[in-house]
């Protein structure tokens, strides 16, 4: 983007990288008790905050409870977890919390779109060569490489043996629990088949939680399909604009500052009704700004997810192009027998009105496998009075799973 592109954009939103920090710390010192102590860090251009309840002593490095660390999902960022930092260090079963943005997603920094995962239009889903068609923004990533895009900075980030470089300290005996919500989710379950055993310099992961994950179900097969011709109107424009990875935030981007705020805000009142208007001023100030910020990882939802309406049924959803279902994330976390496996816990969490939830069955049969052939706790949990965003519907039970 160019020093004119750039300065238009910001006119037009009325937003830059410096509003969008200001967006977010109004947010966490409004809504997170100021007891807490919270460090900011940007380590391989990732936003990352700590919060402790009290500075740790200098000379101790070592947390002798779970540390918890909270990653958000696609078009989000770390501030949308402001109901469950306090819960969380106040239980006295955590040492501290560990919120992270995705590269390319909230705080973090956004290489420009040819650095950033993209695929192109009418490219099939095994090429990574072939040069035809058209997107708003083409680097060719593969679904593999995508993941490598979000995976990379944060294998570099989450090893202890690098972590005193930058302030932010993981000790090699260190119990973590690693957090990841819907887009979020299906990264966190990437990263522990690519970390997951003992010979890894990568953190101690001990237990994974996968909130409201995609990935688990198989997209339907093309003979399974309800092709073009048959799709309602609105679903045939749905599939043109993600064929041309033409996002959401773009949307909000070419609305402008008055209009793009009132369709935030109208989106975030109707997604999470319960918020209260406090909550919700706040949230959308933040949600604003880290969506009119410029385009970079949010092109993963061409790259990694693909919709899909299933003849039998008609049901609509979204599905990872490589998923995690059919025991590939069972036998990617298992390691020979020479490697012991570091994750001994996987829940993975739907709510009872979630969209996600389609994913539930095919979650369940991965649970049991893991199981059956990794002997390590793996179940499935419904939570009640939840939909997608279930750490803010059901803040408490979603806590309760994390801590249990």
């Amino acid at each position: 983007m160019t020093s004119t592109s750039r300065l238009l954009r910001q006119w037009w939103s009325a937003s830059d990288s410096k509003l969008l920090a200001q967006s977010e710390s109004r947010l966490l010192d409004s809504l997170v008790k100021r007891t807490h102590v919270r460090k900011k860090f940007n380590i391989g251009g990732l936003n990352i905050l700590e919060f402790n309840k009290a500075p740790p002593p200098a000379t101790t490095k070592h947390h002798t409870h779970p540390t918890i660390i909270l990653t958000h999902g696609f078009g989000s960022g770390l501030g949308f977890f402001y109901r469950n930092i306090n819960d969380l260090l106040t239980s006295e079963k955590v040492s501290r919390v560990i919120c992270i943005d995705w590269l390319g997603m909230g705080g973090s920094d956004r290489p420009p779109c040819w650095e950033s995962p993209v695929r192109s239009l009418f490219q099939s889903p095994s090429s990574s060569t072939d040069n035809t068609g058209f997107s708003f923004c083409n680097s060719r990533f593969t679904p593999s490489r995508a993941v490598d895009f979000f995976l990379d900075p944060m294998e570099e980030l989450l090893q202890y043996n690098n972590s005193n470089n930058h302030g932010l300290y993981f000790h090699p005996n260190e119990e973590i629990c690693l957090v990841g919500h819907s887009l979020g989710g299906y990264l966190a379950a990437r990263f522990a088949m690519r970390n997951n055993n003992t010979n890894s310099d990568a953190i101690n992961i001990s237990k994974l939680i996968l909130a409201s994950p995609v990935g688990f179900q198989h997209p339907p097969p093309p003979g399974q399909r309800l092709p073009f011709s048959n799709l309602p109107p609105a679903m045939r424009l749905l599939d043109a604009l993600w064929s041309a990875n033409f996002t959401p935030q773009q949307i909000i981007r070419l609305m402008g500052e008055k209009r793009g705020r009132r369709m935030v805000e109208r989106a975030l009142r109707g997604r999470i009704s319960h918020l209260s208007p406090t909550d919700v001023d706040l949230l959308a100030e933040y949600f604003y700004h880290i969506t009119v910020a410029p385009p970079s990882g949010e092109y993963a939802m061409n790259s990694l997810l693909e919709p899909a309406v299933a003849s039998e049924g008609g049901v609509a959803g979204v599905y990872a192009r490589e998923s995690l279902g059919d025991g590939v994330m069972t036998k990617g976390m298992m390691m020979s027998k020479e490697k012991e496996s570091k994750i001994e816990s996987v829940k993975v969490l739907f709510g009872d009105r979630d969209w996600m939830a389609f994913n539930q069955s095919a979650a369940m049969k991965e649970m049991k496998e893991m199981q059956s052939k990794m002997g390590i706790d793996a179940n499935v949990h419904v939570l009640q009075g939840a939909g997608h965003h279930l750490y803010l519907d059901n803040a408490d039970e979603f806590l309760r799973h994390i801590l249990d």
